[in-house]
């Protein structure tokens, strides 16, 4: 006899408007929204269905919006971070932190990801510990609750390890990928 599962029923809420835009101005961009009981915010840290892989990406929202089709599709685009393993070949030589990550940068397409607001699987704890002086510095408590830390850069482009970046990553002000002010 088989059995028949029921469809996982999701539960959602958009939460603050943040404006319209698209060529029709038919795209609302929303600042925040709430996923199956988790409030979720533009540039929190979350991890993402990675296809049949069972390690999921792992990216910053930067964006946030519902299309006026017929499928009102709900989507999310992510700044990825680079798991070590991913760049292996490329880290020669050169010591990491056993939870690091490196954010996605450079002049490249493979920067962000955008996929449906429902790939998202959870609320991921990355802290940054950059000396960089746009950088609020994590307490300790903060460092010691981390999943992952991240202080590096991974350029996409040049496909190398790189300690700063400018002011904006994927259009976005780096100062938003940094520890948030308590």
């Amino acid at each position: 006899m088989k059995i028949e599962e029921k469809p996982k029923t999701v539960e959602f809420k958009w939460g603050k408007k943040r404006g319209k835009g698209g060529k029709k101005r038919d795209i609302q961009f929303y600042e925040s929204f709430t996923l199956n009981g988790v409030d979720y915010s533009l540039f929190d840290t979350v991890y993402i269905k990675n296809g049949a892989q069972s390690e999921p990406h792992i990216g910053k929202i930067i964006k946030i919006w519902e299309t006026s089709t017929s499928e009102k599709a709900r989507k999310i685009k992510i700044q990825r971070f680079v798991r070590p393993r991913e760049i292996s070949k490329l880290l020669t030589r050169v010591k990491i932190y056993y939870n690091e990550l490196f954010l996605a940068c450079g002049d490249c397409t493979e920067l962000a990801i955008i996929n449906p607001l429902e790939s998202i699987t959870g609320k991921c704890n990355v802290v940054c510990i950059s000396k960089d002086s746009r950088n609020p510095q994590p307490s300790d408590v903060a460092f010691r609750k981390a999943s992952f830390v991240f202080y590096r850069y991974f350029d996409v482009g040049q496909r190398k390890i790189v300690e700063e970046v400018d002011d904006k990553i994927s259009g976005v002000e780096v100062k938003n990928f940094f520890n948030k002010v308590a």
